[in-house]
């Protein structure tokens, strides 16, 4: 079975979209086999056509010197901080291979969204998401507004990615809404990714193409689980155009500079925030865990990783990860979805939940290459509902769906990698 085993996958996570379907009849074949062929063919490219693939890896190393760019601002502000390498030497923070997470991160958070700020005034931004999302119209059928969003969250932030649909907020369908968060928690935005890709350039882990892939497979992806889960009854008002009606906010160049660092400041700080807490809590939770653990059995170590490595195993193998790697790559499915994707990828970069085989680094890397955990639920009801307040009830009753389609769609695009990785 091995390689195909990827299909029991493709066919649980359908499965499990259909169940929790709210109009099973309306379900639109067409879109669903269209969006799953469009995702197919995003992997086949990356994954299978040399030269897309060399095009990918060396986008991965451009964005890994973007790290050294940003650390080069950080250096003025912390320069004189010292540092403990890996092998326990302290050493100034501005030494070749130096890194303290809080630094270096925020940094890199910084400059791409100076980055995207640039692009945005410029009108670069919007002319590549309206050019993709076209094609994507073009191929499912789906509705402008829902084309857009999904194709900008691969770009923006979640929140971000409303603002360019915001004159359609007010009248878009329930089902287009429920489309929009879904590929807002299923895709990332290109400032984290970066990230990510350089939390795992530090331990020599190449999570570019992988990652790039992932987000690029969500959008479709997204579209097809939430288009299972609550399929289209009403006439869109962009129903077959896709129209960019957005605006830029920034007065002039300094200015678009200017407020995308205050944002990306401000993303940075929240990004650490809830690492604190969060992983704070986590430590609180094992602690009482354990406690609970050893007052049946002594030796009975209880964790929140035991219970996730439990709960979601049946994905991990079904999508076809490698025996060696189920256990740990179930435990990352669980840290991303009930906490965040943060501290999964941290965890299986940092080799605190390791991956050992080149296929189980490939499906954990995209299955927790998204938004989708409990938190970002609150900060999209939060974040559209200030956008549009006439849709917060819509929003706060579809935000849980959103959560099933984004986890779905995620799992989704891994699980087709899976199939059509060539390396075991």
């Amino acid at each position: 079975m091995g390689r195909f085993t990827g299909l029991i996958g493709i066919l649980l996570i359908l499965g499990v979209a259909f169940l929790f379907s709210n109009n099973r009849k309306k379900i639109n074949l067409r879109l669903v086999l269209s969006g799953l062929a469009l995702q197919v063919f995003i992997a086949v490219m990356i994954l299978q056509v040399k030269p897309v693939e060399r095009f990918f890896t060396f986008l991965g190393r451009g964005m890994q010197k973007l790290e050294g760019f940003a650390k080069q601002g950080a250096d003025f502000v912390y320069g004189g901080i010292a540092s403990v390498s890996g092998s326990g030497i302290t050493q100034n923070y501005t030494a070749p291979g130096a890194f303290v997470f809080a630094f270096n991160v925020t940094a890199t958070i910084i400059l791409v969204c100076v980055l995207v700020a640039i692009f945005y005034y410029l009108g670069i931004m919007q002319r590549v998401v309206a050019g993709i999302a076209r094609a994507m119209n073009f191929v499912m059928r789906v509705s402008g507004a829902e084309a857009l969003s999904n194709v900008a969250s691969a770009f923006v932030g979640q929140v971000e990615a409303q603002v360019m649909i915001r004159p359609y907020l007010k009248s878009m369908t329930r089902s287009e809404l429920l489309a929009s968060m879904s590929g807002s928690l299923a895709c990332i935005s290109g400032g984290i990714l970066i990230v990510y890709v350089n939390m795992g350039a530090q331990h020599g882990i190449d999570l570019a193409p992988k990652l790039i892939m992932a987000s690029l497979m969500a959008a479709p992806g997204a579209l097809v689980i939430s288009k299972i889960v609550y399929p289209e009854t009403e006439i869109s008002p962009t129903r077959g155009r896709v129209k960019l009606q957005v605006k830029t906010e920034y007065s002039n160049l300094i200015d678009a500079i200017s407020r995308g660092a205050a944002d990306g400041f401000n993303i940075a700080m929240n990004v650490i925030a809830m690492l604190i807490g969060f992983i704070a809590l986590i430590a609180l939770i094992d602690w009482c865990l354990l406690k609970a653990g050893h007052v049946f059995n002594p030796d009975f170590n209880l964790t929140l990783d035991w219970i996730f490595g439990k709960l979601f195993y049946p994905f991990a193998w079904a999508m076809g990860v490698p025996a060696e790697d189920i256990g740990n790559t179930a435990t990352l499915f669980g840290q991303k979805l009930t906490i965040n994707e943060f501290v999964a990828f941290s965890n299986m970069t940092g080799g605190k939940v390791p991956i050992v085989t080149e296929k189980g680094m490939l499906i954990a890397s995209i299955a927790i290459c998204g938004f989708a955990n409990f938190s970002s639920v609150g900060m999209q009801i939060g974040g559209i509902g200030a956008l549009a307040p006439e849709r917060r009830k819509d929003l706060a009753q579809l935000g849980m769906r959103a959560l099933l389609c984004g986890t779905l769609a995620s799992y989704l695009s891994a699980a087709i990698a899976g199939i059509l990785a060539t390396t075991p």
